[in-house]
């Protein structure tokens, strides 16, 4: 069964995220409580395939819950699947009002598990609450505007939402020097991803998110081909993409070190990233092709 028990609960919000008295901030005001477990777990849970890399392509498959939840006890994060998945059960086991909804990221159909959550300010609003995605969008963003929203800025990302019935559009507009995750033109708006506010249970996304763990490239997805692996601190990006050291600096600047050589990488990677070990790294990094300086 897909839960959590009140003493997990209590465990992950207190001894992973260092969010105490959350019940209590529930009442008063569950607007700031959403937002600091939002801004804590992407600081904490990095969005990574090294699991599913290191992992060999025969045993590769979608994670049971209970590896879910080992994994985030650990602060190892996941992909979308894992952590919305998560959050989602999280937040209503604290008293939130949430669901989940299937995303199309670069039009391409239920490639990402979304969550949302109901009458967050008050009756009939809805907020989007998403964990799964290496950017930095931890405030809860209302949608209920009519047809565009204003424009949001955090760190490196300009990001806007566009309402087409059903359908709400994601738009980013980056400014920034690296072209991170995706080649695109960083001037310009782009249609990163729609979120149709239609619920959906597991079960309906699972037959993509399956052939996502165990199949390359399948659905636009990267992840059996590109290593991945990011986290903030104090509101700025850290991470890897494939050979390239990527962090936010002073300025909300993506900067880009390439690495010299396999063993560089290696390195630094445990050094950003000390809750996986080398033997799971150094599988995960002989799974993609890696071009070195």
């Amino acid at each position: 069964m897909l839960t959590l028990s009140d003493r997990e609960v209590d465990g992950f919000l207190k001894d992973v995220l260092e969010i105490k008295d959350a019940a209590k901030r529930f009442e008063e005001n569950k607007f700031d409580l959403l937002r600091e477990i939002l801004r804590k777990f992407l600081h904490t849970q990095p969005f990574q395939n090294i699991i599913t890399l290191s992992t060999k392509p025969t045993e590769r498959r979608l994670p049971t819950f209970d590896e879910i939840k080992k994994d985030l006890f650990e602060k190892k994060g996941g992909r979308c699947y894992s952590m919305n998945q998560f959050m989602k059960i999280l937040l209503e086991k604290i008293g939130y009002d949430v669901f989940h909804t299937s995303c199309a990221i670069m039009k391409s159909d239920n490639n990402h598990l979304c969550t949302f959550v109901r009458d967050l300010t008050k009756q009939g609003d809805l907020h989007l609450a998403d964990v799964g995605i290496a950017y930095p969008t931890w405030d809860p963003i209302p949608l209920n505007f009519d047809l565009e929203c204003p424009v949001y800025h955090v760190g490196f990302l300009y990001f806007k939402f566009v309402r087409n019935g059903d359908v709400i559009t994601r738009l980013h507009k980056h400014h920034k020097r690296e072209e991170y995750p995706v080649n695109i033109d960083s001037k310009a708006w782009n249609e990163f991803m729609d979120m149709p506010i239609t619920p959906r249970d597991l079960d309906y996304i699972q037959p993509v998110m399956s052939e996502m763990y165990t199949i390359p490239g399948v659905h636009s997805c990267p992840f059996l081909k590109s290593f991945r692996c990011i986290a903030f601190k104090d509101d700025k990006l850290y991470g890897f993409k494939d050979s390239t050291f990527l962090y936010e600096d002073e300025e909300h600047q993506l900067v880009a070190e390439g690495m010299q050589s396999r063993e560089q990488l290696l390195s630094k990677i445990l050094e950003y990233f000390p809750q996986f070990t080398e033997t799971m790294v150094e599988a995960a990094l002989s799974a993609v092709m890696l071009k070195f300086n």
